[in-house]
């Protein structure tokens, strides 16, 4: 709960709650509650920050209630460099999730990237895809949900090549291995 001052707008509100953290949704919600009923306003904050839509920069008006939902959350996993949850920001494509995982490991197998996608009731759908599909001006129309799941799978000749080295001691070489590493 924050003091309310006369003529805030909705910027003035997230400002003085210190702006958004990097977990948060693109969407607000503000609830308002009129005479004998309530209200509520949903507010793009890419279309009034990116665009510039100053009519969508409401007045604020004590009694409100300004939420702000957490980001839909899409899971890289593979050989990615940072496998992990990542935030779904606006219109975010397979390519730009791999590329917030710190991009492709050198033994990726780049012609094979499953993307599985939750479709409600227990049910999963897994799309195939390559580098050059992500790459393609078509696979930039399959952006990312919420709840998606993205695997690089490895090449086997990338991890064992990865993994390959020269050991040189005194007056003895030999071959060894290490797996690589996520």
């Amino acid at each position: 709960a924050y003091d309310y001052y006369a003529n805030m707008s909705l910027l003035d509100v997230l400002a003085m709650a210190e702006g958004l953290s990097d977990a948060a949704g693109r969407t607000v919600q503000i609830r308002r509650k009129a005479e004998n009923r309530a209200g509520s306003l949903v507010i793009d904050l890419d279309q009034m920050i990116k665009d510039g839509r100053q009519d969508l920069n409401v007045g604020i008006k004590g009694g409100d209630i300004v939420y702000v939902p957490e980001a839909g959350s899409v899971y890289v996993d593979g050989a990615v460099r940072r496998a992990g949850a990542y935030p779904i920001r606006r219109d975010m494509s397979v390519q730009e999730a791999v590329v917030a995982a710190g991009g492709l490991e050198s033994f990726a197998d780049v012609k094979d990237v499953k993307l599985v996608r939750y479709l409600g009731k227990g049910k999963r759908e897994v799309a195939r895809l390559s580098l050059e599909d992500m790459q393609s001006h078509e696979a930039h129309k399959l952006k990312v949900r919420d709840r998606d799941v993205i695997f690089v799978e490895s090449s086997v000749a990338g991890i064992f090549f990865q993994g390959v080295g020269l050991t040189l001691g005194t007056g003895i070489f030999g071959i060894g291995y290490t797996p690589p590493t996520r």
